[in-house]
């Protein structure tokens, strides 16, 4: 009796409008609605795994668009590297050049050797690992080059430097009449002695300079040379200039190569106005003229 039950279900439209009657066992409406539950449950599952899914499509979308940046990126990257290269490789063949040109190596060769072999190019390669490798490469390569170029930047500045003390200018117009060595003395023809200067004749109250760089160490007189002033050039370069006229610099005074120091003269002893003109390094005497002709930026010196 209780399977055998029936429920009736009543649509009525508006007022005086046709009413539908359905009638159903309970059996039907239990199936009814666990078919609807079921359905439900299948909807909703259905609409889980569709927002599943469109949250991996969303996901394999953003991952598309970062693994294109990446790969833009890389090539970037390998196109920066690879210029790295050729700017290190440049730098290293400029730093080479500057050092033989310098002085600072002896090689005879400038330049270098390389290039492509079939191995190399048959060759398989890890992208990642050559790149990461090239870049250890130019890391040691560049501290290498900041190594040579600090080493080329001292000895160019000492250069620089020697070059300025060296006294590579006569420093009076006129005509050497007695040179560097032994001689015989001018007052005694019998006598055979060491001339320790050059003597350069020039007339009398002719302006004589600085061949280089340097600082008075001593302006005044002494036994034989008269009216002498001494220069100091560093780097061991010392010059002396003697029986002078006068004297335009005083001890302690700092001086540039062409400055004027005095004038030509004939204090001292003598035979007449010239210039007595000595030059030493290190305690040694040397010959002037080796400076002179060892000069390539010799300039007219104006009376």
């Amino acid at each position: 009796m209780f399977r055998k039950r029936l429920y009736t279900f009543i649509v009525a439209g508006h007022a005086g409008g046709k009413v539908w009657r359905l009638s159903l066992p309970y059996s039907v409406l239990v199936t009814l609605g666990v078919c609807a539950i079921v359905g439900m449950l299948a909807l909703g599952g259905a609409a889980f795994q569709y927002g599943k899914m469109l949250l991996k499509v969303i996901d394999y979308d953003h991952r598309l668009s970062e693994n294109d940046a990446l790969r833009s990126e890389n090539f970037e990257y390998k196109v920066q590297t690879a210029q790295l290269g050729e700017k290190v490789d440049i730098l290293e063949t400029l730093s080479h050049k500057l050092m033989v040109f310098s002085g600072v190596y002896s090689d005879k060769a400038v330049g270098g050797v390389g290039g492509m072999s079939s191995d190399t190019l048959t060759r398989p390669r890890s992208a990642s690992a050559g790149s990461l490798q090239s870049i250890a490469s130019y890391d040691k390569k560049l501290s290498s080059l900041e190594m040579k170029f600090r080493d080329l930047n001292n000895r160019i500045t000492d250069g620089v430097l020697l070059a300025a003390a060296a006294p590579s200018l006569q420093p009076v117009n006129g005509y050497i009449m007695a040179g560097w060595g032994r001689r015989a003395d001018p007052f005694d023809p019998t006598v055979i002695e060491n001339h320790l200067g050059v003597d350069i004749s020039a007339p009398l109250g002719n302006r004589i300079i600085a061949p280089a760089d340097g600082t008075v160490i001593f302006a005044g007189q002494r036994a034989g040379y008269g009216n002498i002033i001494v220069i100091d050039h560093k780097f061991g370069f010392t010059t002396r200039y003697a029986h002078l006229q006068r004297m335009d610099v005083k001890v302690g005074q700092h001086v540039s190569r062409s400055d004027t120091i005095g004038y030509v003269g004939h204090s001292g002893r003598t035979t007449g106005p010239h210039l007595h003109y000595e030059v030493w390094q290190n305690g040694r005497c040397l010959n002037p003229i080796k400076f002179f002709q060892a000069s390539s930026n010799s300039r007219p010196i104006r009376p």
